[in-house]
Parts: C-alpha cells; structure tokens; sequence
C-alpha cells in the first residue's frame, strides 16, 4: 500500500533510509534535535539570537515544554532591523520579501529566503499539490508568476516536476476574464485566494457552466469562510481543499489530507506551538490559542519562537489516513480580527459566514467610519437586500441599530471585478486608519 503522499515527502525530507513514516514520538525527537541544531546555528551567526538566546545551552531543549520557555520573536522585532536576524551572507540570499501589514503605516517587515529555503518550497509544493492535480493534469493559480521565487513561479516549477502543468492567470480583476482562461487552458483545478476563487465560482455559476469540469480547489492565503467553501464546492461539484502558511515561515505551512480532515503541518520545516496569547505557556491539543512557529530549517534567516498573531488549534488524535504529522484546525484567524461598533466586537469571521452564505453574492468589503459600517456588495438583483437581512441576524449589529449607535450602508456593485482590489488579506477598514 502506497504511502500517503505528505509522508513520502516527510520520509525524504527526514532522509530516512528505511523509507518508512516515523512515528509520532520519532517524529518530535527529530523536531527536537533539528532545533537544538538551530539554537546553536543561531547564537553562533545572528547577532539578534546572539543576545535573546545569550545563556540558553541548546543540549537543555529535551522537550517541547523546555522549548518553549525560550523567547519568543514579534513582528516589532522583525521590522527593527530584520538583517539582525541574518545567519549568512547577504550574497547568499536569493530573495527579500517586504511585508507590509494590514492597517499598519510603519515600517514593514523584511524576510530574507535563500536558494535552500525556496527549493524546500518548491518541493513542499510539488508533494502537497499530488492530491489536487495529477500527471498530464492543469491548475490555474490566481497569482503572478512573474517574479522568480513568488508563490506563483514556484508553483508552476513545482507541479512541472511530477508531470503535472500550473499556469499562472495573476492576480485575478475580472472573473469573466478567469473564467475564460481557465476554459482555454482546460484547467481542472483552481489555486487561489478564497474570495477571488469564490468570484470566479459565482461566474461559472451565472454562465450555467457543468459541474465537474474542475475537479479540485486550493483556497490559500486568507482564512477561508465555511460558507464560502461551501459555495465553492457546491458549484464546481469538487473537492475543496485549504492550506495556512505563511511568508515569515518559507509560504506553504499546512495543507489538508481530505476535505474534513484537518490541515497536514509541514513538520520537517515548521515547528508549531500553540500557546495562550496572555501567559505563553502551551494549550492541549484541542484547546485554541496564538500560533507560533519556528522554520526549523530555515538557516539564513531563522525564525525561533515567532509570534504570528494568528488564532489556531491542533486537532487531537490521528488523522483516518495514519499520517504521523499533526493537523491545523482548518478555522485559522487573526487574534485582533474584529472592530468595536458601539454595542460590541463585531468579527470578520461573522461577517465572511453571514454574507458569504447570501444567496447569489459574489463578494464583499467592509469599511466602518464613525458610527456607519459601509458594506459593498457584489452580485445581481436582489443582493443587496439580502446582504441587509443577513447582516440584521447578526447580534452585535441587530443591537447596535436598536440602540442606534450604529447605522448600515449597503452599496451595490454587479461588474466582475473584486470588492478589494490586490492581493492584501482581508479586512474590516476602519476609516482612521486609511
């Protein structure tokens, strides 16, 4: 019986020669030794580790509990200095990323990837993607694929190197316009945000288009709405994968087995704890808490102990396909993904799940100033008076309006084109902060 496909990547990216999955308890002492390794790769070349891990003797990490009495790492610290970070040469590093963070106007973050850390991408890809998309088979990615070492040219090497062909449509501004190239190029499986992929869906769904044609779909880089999924699916009548990853940590994080299952952690190359965002000490499997990661390989410029600010949990118990790697909530969100309206915290996520289930809409942004929440909305006739009953059933706005310290705007928009334009995560905007 074959091997699942991430535990044929774990096996050689673990270099075992007896080509076996290590089990769970193999896999941690490897996890372990890796980071010790790292520590003292650090201390060494890094003149930040050099002072924040100054007295940490490496042979001292035995267990996860003894790791993570170490520092951690913010983004404050990344964007002060980041070359600080830096355990090699800069002749050595392969590509700079800037990151500049939603509703922050300071300065950005800066992440130096090497040619070792693209290639493990490129590899983590290749596996990852034998799921979706097969030999002879095409994925359209709605992402550029211009720039060497963007995710998007990655993922067309990567997929090129088990038989398979992705072509990059770009960022997408005009579902028509995608839905057209995905016909052309006779693309069974889409990668791409989730809220352009749900327009592109809501396009195939106009044109009356079959169900059946794509046959998988990988939602990424934004958190993925159940309710949006679940049009996704539906529509296309296929599988519905997600995936978490991250820039900070090398891109591609975790990936799901199975629709259902959980996510795959990429556990050669990322290590993940999870742990309660006011004391830091670890939460059970289970439990929700911050994310934080460490690129355990990733020696030109690691990250140990990274706060990411996300909100995630590890699902407890085996995966049905007997996977030694551990598996991400599918549900990961910012911690500080809400804004107060008056009345309460009003959530993106209750957001994404009330509108994203409206009948016919296609997408949404939202936008609060003062006391108005202005909401867009994209789709045909009827939407938005849809859109304002769904946003009425949610609490938090139901009383807002009751007590009028907060009034709603709904503005239509039916062309093809994104309610946010780009690549940028999404978010509530507050007005103050433009």
């Amino acid at each position: 019986m074959a091997l699942p496909v991430l535990d044929q990547w774990l096996v050689r990216r673990m270099g075992r020669a007896d080509k076996l999955p290590p089990s769970k308890d193999a896999l941690r002492e490897w996890q372990l030794a890796r980071l010790r390794t790292l520590i003292a790769h650090a201390q060494a070349n890094s003149s930040f580790y050099a002072r924040s891990l100054s007295g940490v003797d490496p042979a001292s990490i035995r267990s996860p509990e003894d790791f993570s009495r170490l520092p951690t790492v913010s983004p404050d610290d990344l964007r002060e200095q980041p070359e600080r970070f830096l355990c090699v040469s800069q002749d050595d590093i392969a590509r700079v990323v800037t990151l500049q963070s939603s509703g922050t106007t300071g300065q950005p973050k800066r992440v130096f990837h090497t040619r070792d850390d693209l290639e493990a991408t490129a590899d983590y890809f290749d596996w990852g993607m034998r799921n979706l998309v097969g030999p002879g088979q095409t994925a359209l990615v709605l992402m550029p694929g211009e720039r060497p070492g963007g995710v998007g040219r990655l993922l067309v090497d990567a997929l090129s190197r088990s038989g398979a062909r992705a072509v990059a449509h770009g960022v997408l501004e005009d579902a028509g316009a995608g839905v057209d190239h995905l016909l052309a190029e006779e693309a069974s499986c889409i990668v791409g945000p989730p809220a352009h992929v749900h327009l592109l869906a809501r396009e195939w769904e106009r044109r009356r288009l079959p169900a059946g044609t794509v046959c998988s779909v990988l939602l990424c880089w934004d958190s993925v709405p159940d309710a949006l999924a679940d049009n996704v699916e539906r529509i296309f009548g296929c599988r519905v994968f997600r995936h978490w990853g991250m820039i900070e940590t090398g891109l591609g994080g975790a990936v799901e087995c199975a629709p259902g299952s959980g996510l795959h952690l990429r556990e050669a190359d990322v290590f993940l704890e999870i742990v309660d965002p006011e004391t830091g000490s670890l939460v059970p499997d289970g439990e929700f808490g911050e994310m934080v990661v460490t690129s355990v390989l990733k020696l030109g410029m690691p990250l140990i102990r990274y706060r990411t600010g996300d909100r995630g949990c590890i699902l407890p118990g085996p995966c049905r396909c007997g996977s030694p790697l551990r598996r991400l909530d599918p549900h990961v969100r910012r911690l500080a993904a809400g804004v107060a309206v008056g009345t309460g915290l009003l959530r993106l996520e209750e957001l994404n799940e009330a509108l994203y289930a409206v009948e016919g809409l296609s997408d949404f942004s939202a936008r609060l100033s003062g006391r108005t929440l202005h909401v867009l909305v994209c789709g045909g006739n009827g939407v938005g008076e849809r859109a304002k009953r769904a946003l009425a059933s949610l609490p938090v706005i139901a009383l807002g309006v009751t007590e009028n310290v907060l009034q709603i705007d709904i503005e239509m928009k039916n062309d093809a084109a994104p309610a946010l334009p780009g690549l940028g995560k999404r978010r509530i905007v507050i007005d103050r902060e433009l």
